[in-house]
């Protein structure tokens, strides 16, 4: 029977899938590469705590002392862990030390000449220069065009943000403070007038059948940003290094079979669509327990955290589905591409637009999470290339994308990835016998269409 031919090609296929180094590789892929970011993250976020001493160039006179005490009282409070006290107390930010610069009867050129030398040697780790016109706001406000007064900072490191975005929030507030002294303003006042109100994201209420007002049940629970943004990466990581995984290397063993006269051997028993249906669903059977394992564990640490309740059974469903349409589409692409081409280098020419079509999902990930239900995203997930990934992103997220959107998406998937097996089996049919120079796009497409 045509369906056991199949069967048999494709159980082979996965025994000896995974039966291989390459599995094992492969189920250690996703952990190892969690496991380095975390350890990335970790060691580059500890504290950098060398001292940044700078230098200051008070024009006006009356701005110099108000960073010596901003920075004096953020050297106690603000550079060490919050919570911890005395000895115990933990440094986690550099100390800002201020080096007050007498610019009277200086040279300005030579003053800034040596001071950069001094950046260059490590004496210093800045300097900044303050105008004497930039308490007056006609001269140092936007009124004032390109010929505003502005704050210069100079240094050798612009990429450290830390010590401008601090010297800039000081010394705006220490303007701030002698504008309001100079228009007989009580700054403290105002001050307090502007003291900002903090907010929380809350989830929409849900009518309840015995409501009781003001209770936990009657308000809006607190959005946490993992059981927000937690679902969606985790599952589209998995089923993205799921499917890249495990589809390139049908196109590897498509070039083996041909390279060694296999393929020829094994279409003396059944068709080269059998053949190739059969590598395809022994595929998708590694890619699913590859899926498993990964989400398995994944769904261990979520319940230890308290978050088990995130993974739902109808999310875990959709996973197998997309899994299943992704692992066809691009594995019959890559199994084309494997029969058409005699070699690696051959076929690095045909694997672009394959890898292409396989990365652009990412060029949108970022705008899918921040509006799912924007134009584009819905747009991009109805694409059948990208709906796999992008579909599966939404449905993870809140608000879920309405039911006819994600029947459309595994519709126009599923034709997309008949229409893929279909011309990848013309392709494979034909290239699976042929030998010499790689094909062009053209000859592909005459293949394609030939009968």
């Amino acid at each position: 029977m045509p369906w056991r031919k199949v069967w048999t090609v494709a159980s082979t296929e996965f025994r000896n899938a995974v039966q291989t180094k390459a599995f094992l590789a492969s189920l250690l892929m996703l952990p190892l590469i969690y496991g380095l970011g975390v350890f990335v993250q970790f060691f580059l976020s500890k504290a950098d705590t060398q001292t940044r001493s700078f230098a200051v160039i008070d024009r006006t006179g009356k701005i110099a002392a108000a960073i010596s005490t901003a920075a004096q009282s953020y050297n106690d409070y603000g550079i060490y862990e919050p919570g911890t006290t005395g000895a115990d107390r933990k440094q986690i930010a550099p100390r800002f030390e201020p080096i007050l610069v007498d610019s009277v009867g200086q040279n300005d050129r030579e003053m800034l000449l040596e001071l950069s030398e001094k950046v260059r040697s490590g004496e210093l780790f800045a300097f900044v220069e303050v105008p004497a016109d930039i308490l007056d706001p006609a001269r140092s406000g936007p009124q004032a065009g390109d010929q505003a007064a502005r704050l210069r900072y100079y240094t050798n490191t612009p990429t450290d943000m830390g010590l401008p975005r601090w010297i800039e929030a000081t010394i705006n507030s220490a303007v701030q403070q002698a504008r309001f002294k100079t228009e007989g303003v009580d700054a403290a006042k105002v001050l307090k007038a502007m003291t900002p109100v903090k907010s929380d994201t809350v989830g929409l209420i849900n009518r309840d059948s015995n409501p009781v007002v003001g209770a936990a049940n009657d308000m809006g629970k607190k959005l946490d940003p993992i059981r927000t943004f937690g679902p969606p990466i985790a599952l589209v990581a998995v089923m993205f290094v799921t499917v890249m995984t495990t589809t390139p290397q049908l196109m590897q063993s498509v070039m083996e079979e041909k390279m060694s006269r296999i393929s020829e051997v094994l279409l003396g028993s059944l068709s080269p669509f059998q053949l190739m249906l059969g590598k395809l669903l022994g595929n998708v059977g590694v890619a699913l327990l590859l899926a498993a394992l990964y989400l398995g564990t994944a769904y261990g640490v979520a319940v230890k955290y308290g978050y088990g309740e995130l993974v739902t059974p109808g999310l875990l469903a959709a996973t197998a589905l997309f899994i299943f349409l992704g692992v066809m589409l691009f594995g019959s692409l890559f199994m084309a591409v494997g029969a058409a081409c005699n070699d690696m280098k051959d076929a690095q020419s045909l694997m672009f637009p394959v890898m292409m079509l396989a990365m652009l999902p990412a060029l949108v990930w970022s705008v899918v999470l921040q509006k799912p239900a924007s134009p584009i995203s819905v747009g991009m997930s109805l694409f059948p290339p990208a709906t796999p990934f992008l579909m599966l992103m939404r449905m993870a997220l809140s608000p879920a994308p309405p039911v006819w959107q994600v029947i459309l998406g595994v519709i126009l998937t599923s034709l997309t990835v008949l229409m893929a097996v279909w011309a990848s089996a013309k392709i494979f049919r034909t290239g699976l016998l042929m030998q010499g120079k790689a094909p062009s796009f053209a000859q592909l497409f005459r293949w394609i269409l030939a009968r």
